[in-house]
Protein backbone atom coordinates (compact mmCIF):
# COMPACT_ATOMS: atom_id res chain seq x y z
CA UNK A 1 0.00 0.00 0.00
CA UNK A 2 2.74 2.17 1.10
CA UNK A 3 4.47 1.84 -2.55
CA UNK A 4 1.69 2.24 -4.34
CA UNK A 5 0.69 5.81 -2.24
CA UNK A 6 4.43 6.62 -3.02
CA UNK A 7 3.98 5.92 -7.51
CA UNK A 8 0.90 7.62 -7.12
CA UNK A 9 2.48 10.69 -5.36
CA UNK A 10 5.37 10.68 -7.83
CA UNK A 11 3.31 10.06 -10.54
CA UNK A 12 1.05 13.64 -9.14
CA UNK A 13 4.34 15.88 -9.31
CA UNK A 14 5.81 14.80 -12.73
CA UNK A 15 2.11 15.43 -13.80
CA UNK A 16 1.89 18.77 -12.03
CA UNK A 17 4.89 19.79 -13.63
CA UNK A 18 4.32 21.31 -17.06
CA UNK A 19 1.60 22.77 -15.22
CA UNK A 20 3.79 24.74 -13.00
CA UNK A 21 5.46 26.14 -15.76
CA UNK A 22 3.17 26.92 -18.00
CA UNK A 23 1.16 29.10 -15.34
CA UNK A 24 4.14 30.55 -13.02
CA UNK A 25 2.65 32.44 -10.09
CA UNK A 26 3.65 36.13 -9.17
CA UNK A 27 6.44 36.17 -6.70
CA UNK A 28 5.16 33.33 -4.33
CA UNK A 29 5.46 29.77 -5.07
CA UNK A 30 5.29 26.61 -3.51
CA UNK A 31 9.18 26.27 -5.05
CA UNK A 32 10.01 29.20 -2.71
CA UNK A 33 11.80 28.29 0.54
CA UNK A 34 12.29 30.91 3.35
CA UNK A 35 16.28 30.94 3.95
CA UNK A 36 17.93 28.70 6.45
CA UNK A 37 18.21 30.21 9.93
CA UNK A 38 20.59 27.71 11.31
CA UNK A 39 22.96 24.74 9.45
CA UNK A 40 23.78 21.32 10.18
CA UNK A 41 26.94 21.75 7.21
CA UNK A 42 27.81 22.48 4.21
CA UNK A 43 27.58 20.98 0.51
CA UNK A 44 29.91 21.35 -2.36
CA UNK A 45 29.97 19.21 -5.61
CA UNK A 46 28.86 19.52 -9.50
CA UNK A 47 25.93 19.35 -12.31
CA UNK A 48 26.74 17.48 -15.28
CA UNK A 49 26.90 14.29 -16.74
CA UNK A 50 28.48 10.79 -15.66
CA UNK A 51 28.44 7.23 -15.61
CA UNK A 52 29.11 4.36 -13.17
CA UNK A 53 32.22 2.53 -13.54
CA UNK A 54 35.58 0.96 -12.34
CA UNK A 55 35.31 2.15 -8.35
CA UNK A 56 31.89 4.07 -8.84
CA UNK A 57 30.79 7.31 -10.35
CA UNK A 58 32.72 9.38 -12.85
CA UNK A 59 32.05 12.19 -14.29
CA UNK A 60 32.45 12.70 -18.44
CA UNK A 61 31.20 16.63 -18.15
CA UNK A 62 30.37 19.32 -15.90
CA UNK A 63 27.82 22.07 -16.71
CA UNK A 64 28.52 23.79 -13.25
CA UNK A 65 29.48 23.71 -9.67
CA UNK A 66 27.46 24.28 -6.97
CA UNK A 67 27.79 24.68 -3.14
CA UNK A 68 26.02 25.98 0.03
CA UNK A 69 24.64 24.63 3.65
CA UNK A 70 22.47 22.32 4.20
CA UNK A 71 20.09 21.42 7.43
CA UNK A 72 19.36 17.50 8.35
CA UNK A 73 16.66 15.84 10.20
CA UNK A 74 14.03 13.20 8.28
CA UNK A 75 13.91 15.85 5.02
CA UNK A 76 16.89 17.49 4.29
CA UNK A 77 17.18 20.95 3.06
CA UNK A 78 19.79 22.10 1.06
CA UNK A 79 20.18 25.92 0.06
CA UNK A 80 23.48 27.19 -1.86
CA UNK A 81 24.67 28.75 -5.47
CA UNK A 82 25.87 27.44 -8.73
CA UNK A 83 29.03 28.82 -10.11
CA UNK A 84 30.67 28.37 -13.79
CA UNK A 85 34.33 29.59 -14.55
CA UNK A 86 34.36 31.46 -11.03
CA UNK A 87 30.55 33.46 -11.66
CA UNK A 88 27.85 32.84 -10.01
CA UNK A 89 24.97 32.04 -12.17
CA UNK A 90 21.67 30.56 -10.43
CA UNK A 91 20.47 28.99 -7.24
CA UNK A 92 19.65 25.46 -5.78
CA UNK A 93 17.44 25.13 -3.40
CA UNK A 94 15.81 21.70 -2.28
CA UNK A 95 13.97 19.80 0.00
CA UNK A 96 15.32 16.01 -0.15
CA UNK A 97 13.11 12.80 1.43
CA UNK A 98 14.52 9.38 1.83
CA UNK A 99 15.68 9.16 -2.14
CA UNK A 100 13.30 12.04 -3.86
CA UNK A 101 14.53 15.73 -4.46
CA UNK A 102 11.91 18.30 -4.85
CA UNK A 103 12.74 22.13 -5.13
CA UNK A 104 14.11 24.67 -7.90
CA UNK A 105 16.71 26.13 -9.46
CA UNK A 106 16.96 29.77 -10.73
CA UNK A 107 19.86 30.42 -13.11
CA UNK A 108 20.34 33.53 -15.36
CA UNK A 109 16.96 34.87 -13.14
CA UNK A 110 14.58 31.85 -14.46
CA UNK A 111 13.40 29.62 -11.84
CA UNK A 112 13.02 26.29 -12.79
CA UNK A 113 11.17 23.72 -10.79
CA UNK A 114 13.70 20.30 -10.53
CA UNK A 115 12.43 16.87 -9.25
CA UNK A 116 14.71 13.92 -9.11
CA UNK A 117 16.39 11.20 -6.90
CA UNK A 118 19.45 10.46 -5.00
CA UNK A 119 21.24 7.29 -6.30
CA UNK A 120 23.89 6.47 -4.09
CA UNK A 121 23.72 8.86 -0.64
CA UNK A 122 26.46 6.86 1.34
CA UNK A 123 28.71 8.47 4.39
CA UNK A 124 29.21 12.05 3.39
CA UNK A 125 28.99 11.69 -0.64
CA UNK A 126 26.22 11.56 -2.28
CA UNK A 127 24.85 11.29 -6.29
CA UNK A 128 21.61 12.10 -8.22
CA UNK A 129 19.93 12.62 -11.01
CA UNK A 130 17.65 15.50 -11.55
CA UNK A 131 15.20 16.29 -14.49
CA UNK A 132 13.85 20.35 -15.48
CA UNK A 133 12.62 21.53 -18.65
CA UNK A 134 15.81 23.96 -19.07
CA UNK A 135 18.07 21.06 -20.13
CA UNK A 136 19.02 16.78 -20.08
CA UNK A 137 18.34 15.18 -16.70
CA UNK A 138 21.79 15.88 -15.42
CA UNK A 139 24.13 13.91 -12.70
CA UNK A 140 24.56 15.74 -9.01
CA UNK A 141 27.31 14.47 -7.08
CA UNK A 142 29.21 15.89 -4.23
CA UNK A 143 30.29 15.77 -0.60
CA UNK A 144 29.17 17.13 2.93
CA UNK A 145 31.20 18.43 5.44
CA UNK A 146 29.21 18.32 8.86
CA UNK A 147 29.61 21.29 11.25
CA UNK A 148 30.97 20.14 14.30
Amino acid sequence: MKKTVCILGLCAVLLLMPSLIAFPTADTSSLRFPPLQMSDGTFAGGIGRGHWGNGGFNVDTIYAYMSGIYSGGAIIRISGDITKDYEKIGEINALIGYKIIYGSTTVRGLRTPIIGFLMRNQGNNFVGRIMSITMPAPHIWGHTVPNK
